[in-house]
């Protein structure tokens, strides 16, 4: 009992030190975790906090969150704690607090326990410019006991990471950020991770530079804000991938802008787009969504994303145009291209909160579609995507269980034009598992202290012989059918155990081991193989 009320003593403190420090803040909480270990366990707690319906009408499809945004769920959640409106665990509580006292940094005066940027620079009143610095080491080994025909992917890689991040913001008007991964990859190299990161060629030896960088600048007025620049999008309910935009690429650079009014958030962005191919010079992506929560346990949310190269077309720039309507004469019909010359997408999602606690949730992605035809036609190119997600299940607390399901037909994401296919450099802006794949996930967190957590997981994977760059054969039937998992299915199955120690604001460590049985390897019948896969990482923020 007196823990407790120390711990509530403790918020009620960040909450007036907030309430009189101009904390807010216009800087994205950043989506990709290869960044930073924070934003992860940011994100985590805020999912949990609107399960337990501690706060709602947030519009969580839509992110980035913003730390401003972050401030504010938070800060609710400490008021509403402090009239006991509502009961959080003890360490749920601390994870409250240690998060207050990480957003409230931006603050201009010092809350207690306040972890000191490397620098800072501020007038207290109307500017602050600071500058941090972390660090992390992290070793990934794979070995593989039951090894096919194919080459043995394993071994034993090092990353040693350096995150210098510099950012600031002049009153509630404007702000910008660097945030910079530089990394030095050694050992055996797995070509598979970082594999869109930037790299100087130049320098490269047996030591291998990596670098990811999320850099823009932000406009503030009274109705909406303006991003130029740098930075990842993800939209959609899932919380192991997104099936129209996720953060499974690298950032993008872009135009956005966003403007929530009452409970409804619109977003519209435009992007450039970058591809592996040598004969791709130009290509865009230009999106927008509206989400919004009519009733305080449902929410729904609508998107429309167009990808088009070889030229730039203004059109596509409103925000508020209907692609599927104007594509038609906006694209002027490519002359590679039968009909329409551009990819256009579009998406519904929605939330469902029927008691405390448990979220169910689904999206479903149009490509293009063929009513017409029968739903099997070649051309319907969908996506599904669903979920539950249960906070303290049984009365367990501290506890938190996923189960998601994702499938992206055969044509899904592939365009004739190549100019159109749906990737960023070599990622799907989708769904990471791509064209022509399934994927089942379940996860089991339960977290002992305040900054210890273990996690279990499974996860099935499987995929047909289409690729996001496979198109539909032009010498085939026109009347062709679509196949789910076609031809050979290729499937892993991974059994995960895992652990993180997070103290927010000063250091991480995460380790997780997977035991992995794949079969039909690259889709060759008995081509099969299994193995186990051990990461470890540690990160320290100066």
């Amino acid at each position: 009992m007196i823990l407790r009320i120390v711990l509530i003593f403790s918020i009620c403190v960040h909450f007036w030190s907030i309430s009189t420090a101009e904390a807010d803040s216009l800087i994205n909480v950043p989506l990709n975790p290869d960044l930073s270990d924070f934003n992860r366990e940011t994100y985590r707690f805020i999912h949990r906090l609107l399960n337990k319906r501690v706060v709602s009408g947030v519009p969580r499809g839509s992110l980035p969150f913003t730390r401003k945004q972050v401030a504010s769920i938070l800060l609710e959640a400490a008021e509403k704690l402090e009239n006991n409106q509502i009961v959080l665990s003890d360490i749920d509580q601390k994870r409250l607090d240690q998060l207050l006292a990480f957003y409230t940094e931006a603050g201009t005066e010092t809350p207690p326990k306040r972890r000191l940027h490397l620098m800072t620079l501020t007038d207290k009143s109307t500017y602050r410019f600071s500058f941090d610095l972390r660090a992390a080491h992290q070793e990934i080994t794979r070995l593989v006991d039951n090894v096919s025909e194919l080459p043995a992917d394993e071994g034993n890689m090092h990353v040693t990471t350096f995150y210098p991040h510099l950012y600031g913001q002049y009153k509630d008007s404007f702000a910008f950020t660097t945030d910079m991964a530089y990394r030095f990859l050694y050992g055996d190299i797995f070509e598979d991770v970082y594999q869109d990161e930037s790299k100087y060629r130049q320098l490269e030896g047996e030591l291998k530079n990596r670098t990811a960088v999320n850099a823009y600048m932000k406009f503030n007025t009274d109705w909406a804000e303006f991003l130029v620049g740098q930075d990842n999008i993800q939209w959609g309910p899932g919380y192991n991938g997104s099936l129209l935009v996720s953060h499974n690429p690298i950032s993008f650079d872009m135009l956005k802008i966003q403007s929530t009014f009452k409970t409804v958030t619109f977003t519209g962005f435009t992007a450039i787009l970058e591809d592996r191919s040598v004969d791709i010079n130009e290509k865009y992506i230009s999106g927008h969504r509206a989400e919004g929560y009519f009733w305080d346990r449902f929410g729904f949310g609508i998107s429309e994303v167009v990808v088009y190269g070889n030229r730039f077309e203004p059109g596509y720039l409103n925000p508020v145009n209907i692609y599927l309507i104007s594509e038609q004469t906006i694209s002027r019909a490519d002359s590679r291209t039968p009909g329409s010359g551009d990819n256009v997408f579009a998406s519904v999602d929605l939330r469902l909160r029927p008691i405390n606690n448990l979220e169910i949730y689904g999206e479903l992605m149009v490509d293009d579609g063929n009513p017409a035809a029968s739903f099997k036609h070649w051309d319907t190119k969908f996506g599904l995507l669903g979920g539950i997600y249960l906070t303290d299940p049984f009365g367990l607390q501290d506890t938190d269980v996923h189960v998601e399901y994702a499938f992206v037909n055969q044509y899904a994401y592939t365009h004739v034009n190549p100019y159109n296919v749906y990737r960023h450099f070599s990622a799907v802006i989708g769904h990471h598992i791509g064209s022509d794949a399934d994927n089942l996930w379940i996860t089991f967190r339960r977290r002992f202290t305040d900054k210890l957590e273990t996690v279990f997981g499974y996860e099935l994977e499987r995929h047909g012989e289409g690729d996001v760059i496979l198109s539909h054969p032009p010498d085939a039937p026109a009347d062709d059918l679509w196949t789910p998992l076609s031809g050979i299915t290729e499937s892993e199955h991974r059994l995960r155990l895992g652990f993180n120690w997070v103290d927010m604001g000063r250091y991480s460590i995460y380790g997780e081991w997977s035991r992995i049985w794949r079969r039909n390897v690259d889709n060759i019948a008995d081509m099969n193989e299994s193995g186990n896969e051990i990461e470890a990482k540690a990160l320290y923020r100066f």
